[in-house]
């Protein structure tokens, strides 16, 4: 406030500013709004910096559009614009929605945040908790429209009526032409919020997962095996609907299991956190492709493998990062892995260190979804027998990844790759990385304690290799 005050006085009668779009909304919804954007009959370029100084800093946003940012903290910003059109009512028509095409006067915003300036009926339409349009062109002005109103419906408890789910239909191709950066964001804030699998909905109900991800679509009406009671689409949208729930609300982990995961989860780059939602959202999308009937049994050989590159051509038409995508491309691929390994004969400590090897950090995530997967495969899964085994093996992973990282998840190797290679007397090849693995896991188990065990241990596992 008190930048905005100084603002104000520093520009001169010459100068009008508007506070506009989501903190007009917000202020009349009775939340205090974080982000201001403000809206000015002058050229952004003219204010100094030191206007903001010394606590904040300016940037342009969009130099070409002449639209700057002012980040203060603890993270607020402040965007600033040029007027859109001669006056403010005419700049307020271009907007998205009408709940976003209200002002006030800097100096009512100020003072006592009376004279509301609202053509459009948007303080009516914010009552009713429904969605407008301002004209009929605007979503096809600007298609990143559409996501954003998916996501005003699940972050401010609004409504779409049947005309705009008809008009976002019909502008929905016209995403193919948005910038993916900016589809990839307004995706990110809808996953990551607790009502995504609300955000899901609209998004196939809108047109815009037809449009998008064809290869999510593919999955409607591919039926499983004797194993799952749904479709591939019905089970994918419970386990990403039932992966929010425990993302959110720790759902279905144990107690211990939810401690570990919330801090882990929370100390995650948002970024990483959105393409999390993503991978667990794509996590089936192999399956239609694989889908074959063998001896009369459907089967999805290799699903994983042919799901991850799938994910991961995704994840590169939005322009995620190559962070993002690797971490879609192991979730995807290994997600099932901890399953399979759980059901090996003599399960142990070795096992999930096999795990960890191929996951590394991501591995707390693919072992947390793999119950949300579980819960999917049918109704009320929850009361199973099954259910409460299969929450036990995910703490027993966690507890690996938390509580025994030196002597399960990541050992330092009681012998390099040089010795072994050294006490073997023979080149480096293929067997080296298996002696590698293998050794570490002997550790793993306590077969092996130190470097006199490791060199007994080499020649029998040498002695084993060679009959």
């Amino acid at each position: 406030m008190e930048l905005l005050q100084r603002l104000l006085a520093a520009m001169g009668q010459d100068a009008q500013f508007w506070v506009v779009g989501g903190a007009v909304r917000d202020h009349l919804l009775g939340q205090e709004p974080q982000e201001i954007d403000l809206v000015t009959n002058i050229s952004p370029a003219r204010l100094s910096a030191s206007l903001w100084q010394p606590e904040g800093h300016a940037f342009w946003l969009d130099e070409p559009r002449q639209i700057l940012r002012v980040v203060l903290p603890p993270g607020s910003t402040i965007d600033i614009a040029p007027l859109q059109d001669k006056d403010i009512a005419a700049d307020l028509r271009r907007r998205d929605f009408t709940v976003n095409a209200m002002a006030f006067r800097l100096e009512d915003w100020l003072k006592d945040r009376e004279n509301l300036i609202d053509p459009l009926a948007g303080r009516a339409d914010l009552a009713a908790r429904r969605l407008r349009l301002p004209i009929p062109s605007a979503l096809l002005d600007d298609p990143i429209r559409i996501l954003r109103g998916v996501r005003l419906v699940i972050t401010r408890d609004l409504s779409l009526d049947d005309d705009l789910i008809a008009a976002m239909q019909q502008a929905a191709p016209q995403l193919l032409q948005a910038a993916p950066e900016r589809i990839a964001a307004e995706l990110g804030l809808c996953f990551l919020h607790p009502r995504a699998s609300e955000a899901e909905q609209l998004l196939l109900k809108t047109g815009t997962t037809r449009v998008l991800f064809p290869e999510v679509v593919a999955m409607q009406q591919v039926t499983q095996n004797k194993y799952h009671q749904f479709t591939v689409d019905e089970h994918s949208r419970r386990a990403f609907s039932i992966f929010v729930d425990m993302v959110h609300k720790g759902r279905h982990l144990t107690a211990t299991a939810r401690r570990w995961f919330a801090s882990y989860w929370h100390s995650l780059a948002t970024s990483l956190q959105a393409a999390t939602m993503l991978a667990a959202w794509l996590h089936d999308i192999g399956k239609p492709p694989t889908r074959a009937l063998r001896q009369g049994r459907v089967t999805f050989y290799e699903h994983e493998q042919v799901g991850a590159k799938m994910a991961v051509a995704i994840a590169r038409r939005l322009r995620l990062s190559n962070a993002q995508q690797d971490l879609i491309e192991c979730f995807v691929r290994w997600h099932m892995y901890p399953v399979q390994l759980w059901r090996s004969d003599n399960f142990g400590p070795q096992h999930i260190h096999r795990f960890y090897q191929r996951t590394g950090s991501v591995g707390p995530l693919i072992v947390v979804f793999t119950l949300a997967d579980y819960l999917a495969k049918g109704e009320d899964l929850v009361t199973s027998p099954q259910f409460a085994k299969h929450q036990q093996m995910v703490e027993e992973f966690l507890y690996a990844y938390f509580c025994r990282q030196a002597e399960v998840v990541a050992p330092k190797p009681l012998l390099n790759g040089h010795e072994l290679v050294s006490l073997a007397r023979r080149p480096p090849g293929p067997w080296l990385k298996k002696a590698k693995q293998a050794l570490l896991e002997a550790q793993v188990v306590g077969r092996v304690k130190n470097k006199s065990d490791a060199t007994r241990w080499l020649q029998q596992w040498l002695d084993q290799e060679n009959k």
